[in-house]
């Protein structure tokens, strides 16, 4: 804390956490802050001096720390372009109000039943607005309220949510009258809590609410026209970034003040269609004068309006069309739809699938095409702008790290490698419009790193990354780019890596507010007391097998924890057990893995990754990537159903099916069987066609019919088992023996 500064400042800043106490850098994934003095107080407080560069970009910024023995999870900073002075309490009652200079941040904090009230003094006709930052700080589910008010209480207006700040409130206002007004701030039930941060921006801003269009072409200049209640439509002529981005902030300028949120855009390599005027019908359509793709722009702004566009198409080229307004904070609940020259509908889409409405389209000939655009509840007003993105499918990837667990967004989503260690990842890419193998690259790694990867098969979406530290490399990290890289008939396809942050949770783990970053962060840390290994396996893992894998763990001399370790990833077909542990001072573990009759045939790379407790947490390192063959078993079977009873002598049969010769004999058991009935192993040679099994059946063993039977047979190849299950389904009937004198009777008659 605190949660923001402002810019060509210098700010002090606390960090809380646990083992913070080797804290050695500032990691920030923007650039304009930089980092003056830093100093781990105890292990759970460091404190930092930070300097924000006079153009430094506003808004929200991304921090970790890194420690020598690791990575922070992500917190957010927030550059503004006002002072930020500190909540005084008490500041309960307008009475007790705190003056507040206009054009100022408050950094403030909401208690149980709390109520922050500010004193501002203004001139009839001045602007005033307000607006705070409270669950977009990532702090907590905190839900502000925003009051003005008179200082006799005649409360002027009063805000919960808003569609541009979701859960947080802002307002603006021209001043009645000459004097003083009092800005409340409260938790909406009153039930705040020390997480309940916020900062207040007071001043004479323009607070827009909207802006038009909702996107532009990356590199040029586009005329953005901003609305706002308070001071109407104002326009700001803006040069885009030179490349696209989903999601782009614009910061309102009005009368040489800057708005202390932006509104949002995109920025895409699209030209842009206005619509010219209000469109309620077909016949009034704005035209396009070009062929897709290109982006149309409009506002539903009046009531009974519709948004029409006309734009010719060619035959059998087919288009995506995608809706962009709740995704920028728009209130249009969109509903999308496609015409023919003749009206008649070819393609319709609400927002089923996501925040706004999307549909693919094929013209089937030669010709204008219409589009229109309406609001669900047929909500209108000067915020219900939209965009419609109009392109040919594209091929795209999409890189993340999977979660580790459900609903954790944080955990392990960087690399720490120890020096003289590994560290493992599981990394997925989505392909979209595109298929084909897939390679994996991190340019730039820290000295002394490699990456191991192999290549992504055209059916997988998912494998692990292994990442190598050589024992002397410096500890350090730094923010890479993490990279796939296929090719389709077009050319390269790349995919870059993102990690999307769920900071506020909502009940049923719902996401209240998320942020994103597309940097990963590597660093090497201090060295640990352990490494594992895999012993590489000189046999496959045959379908319908097993394997015993077998972990090997090096210790230092007084290093005897218990390490766990679990499997990255698993190959389609395979599954493992959940976790092994190597227990207190033992140095090697079993891991059991097993092949599904539909395994897919494969020489896969596997890793495990393992953790232990080393100076109070844990630690995680991993496994080389070693190599996994899952190939087609040599043998298979059917076994005869047999009928018999208690204490008699019986032979059940297996048909044997060769498909792989092998050396030597192959022990086979017979599994399944109830308690009381038992047969001895056998043996079994490439060339045995069936096995029979010697059935002892206790007098007292149990009847009926037992229908799992199978055979778990062992083939020995390179000095190591290929454990196999086969001929399952099996049938064995125990009959009750007849009492003497018991006649049965033939079919049809009677006892």
């Amino acid at each position: 804390m605190p949660a923001g500064a402002q810019r060509g400042t210098e700010v002090q800043l606390s960090f809380g956490g646990e083992r913070l106490e080797d804290t050695q850098e500032i990691i920030c994934h923007e650039r304009g802050l930089e980092v003056k003095q830093l100093d781990s107080v105890t292990n759970k407080v460091v404190k930092a001096t930070l300097k924000i560069a006079p153009d430094c970009a506003l808004g929200e910024h991304h921090l970790r720390l890194r420690t020598a023995t690791g990575i922070s999870e992500l917190r957010t900073f927030f550059v503004g372009t006002f002072p930020v002075v500190s909540e005084k309490e008490p500041n309960n009652s307008p009475a007790q109000a705190q003056k507040i200079e206009l054009n100022a941040t408050v950094a403030g904090v909401v208690a149980g039943e709390d109520v922050d009230s500010y004193s501002v003094h203004l001139k009839k006709g001045e602007l005033l607005s307000a607006e705070i930052q409270g669950i977009r700080l990532g702090r907590s589910a905190f839900d502000p309220r925003l009051t003005l008010m008179e200082t006799n209480g005649t409360v002027l207006a009063d805000v919960a949510d808003t569609w541009l700040g979701m859960q947080d409130p802002s307002l603006s206002l021209v001043a009645p009258h000459d004097g003083n007004f009092i800005v409340q701030v409260r938790e909406t039930t009153y039930a705040g809590n020390g997480d309940c941060h916020y900062l207040l921006h007071i001043g004479h801003f323009s607070r827009p609410t909207s802006v038009f269009p909702l996107g532009g072409k990356a590199g040029e200049k586009v005329a953005f026209r901003f609305f706002s209640e308070a001071t109407g439509e104002f326009e700001n002529v803006l040069k885009l970034p030179d490349a696209a981005e989903e999601r782009f902030g614009l910061f309102a300028e009005h009368e040489s003040l800057t708005a202390p949120t932006p509104n949002w855009i995109r920025v895409s390599d699209l030209t842009n269609v206005l619509a010219t005027g209000p469109t309620p019908d077909r016949e009034h359509a704005t035209a396009a004068s070009i062929e897709p793709p290109f982006a149309l722009n409009g506002i539903i702004s009046q009531k009974g309006e519709e948004g029409w566009f006309r734009f010719p198409a060619k035959k059998g080229v087919q288009f995506e069309l995608q809706v962009y307004a709740r995704q920028l904070r728009s209130p249009l609940d969109s509903v999308l739809e496609v015409f023919d020259s003749a009206g008649h509908s070819l393609a319709s889409n609400d927002d089923a699938a996501g925040a706004d409405s999307s549909l693919k389209f094929t013209p089937s000939e030669t010709t204008n095409y219409f589009v229109r655009i309406t609001d669900t509840l047929g909500r209108f007003g000067r915020d219900f702008c939209y965009r419609i993105e109009v392109r040919p499918p594209s091929s795209s990837i999409a890189v993340k790290i999977p979660e580790v667990s459900r609903n954790d967004t944080q955990s392990r989503q960087f690399i720490a490698v120890p020096r003289g260690n590994r560290f493992a990842t599981l990394i997925s890419a989505k392909r979209s419009n595109f298929g084909g193998e897939l390679r994996f690259d991190v340019p730039e790694l820290p000295n002394g790193v490699k990456l191991s990867a192999d290549v992504l098969e055209a059916n997988t979406d998912s494998e692990p990354l292994v990442f190598e530290a050589a024992a002397d490399a410096p500890i350090g990290g730094r923010l890479l780019d993490l990279t796939a890289t296929g090719t389709n008939a077009a050319g390269k396809v790349v995919g870059h890596f993102r990690q999307d942050v769920e900071l506020v949770q909502g009940p049923n783990n719902t996401s209240f507010y998320n942020t994103s970053v597309e940097k990963i962060c590597v660093a090497v840390t201090k060295e640990v007391p352990y490494s594992i290994r895999i012993v590489e396996p000189k046999v496959p893992l045959v379908k319908g097998g097993s394997m015993a894998l077998q972990i090997a763990a090096e210790r230092k001399p007084g290093f005897e924890e218990p390490i766990e370790v679990n499997m990255v990833w698993n190959p389609s077909g395979v599954s493992s057990q959940s976790e092994a542990t190597i227990p207190k001072g033992a140095t090697n573990v079993v891991y059991q893995l097993n092949a599904g009759d539909g395994a897919e045939t494969h020489t896969w790379k596997i890793a495990v990754l393992a953790h232990a407790a080393v100076d109070g947490g844990q630690v995680y390192v991993s496994s080389q990537l070693a190599t996994l063959e899952v190939a087609n078993p040599y043998l298979s079977g059917k076994a005869e159903t047999l009928a018999t009873h208690p204490g008699e002598s019986a032979k059940l049969t297996v048909n044997l099916q060769q498909l792989k010769p092998f050396d030597g004999k192959a022990k086979i058991r017979l599994m399944g069987l109830p308690e009381k009935i038992t047969a001895p192993e056998a043996e079994v040679s490439k060339d045995d066609q069936k096995v029979s099994f010697d059935l002892t059946m206790d007098p007292k063993c149990q009847t009926g019919s037992f229908k799992n039977l199978f055979c778990a047979v062992e083939v020995m190849a390179n000095g190591e088992k290929i454990p196999h299950n086969i001929a399952a389904g099996g049938i064995l009937r125990v009959l009750p023996v007849k009492a003497e004198g018991t006649k049965v009777a033939s079919v049809g008659g009677k006892k």
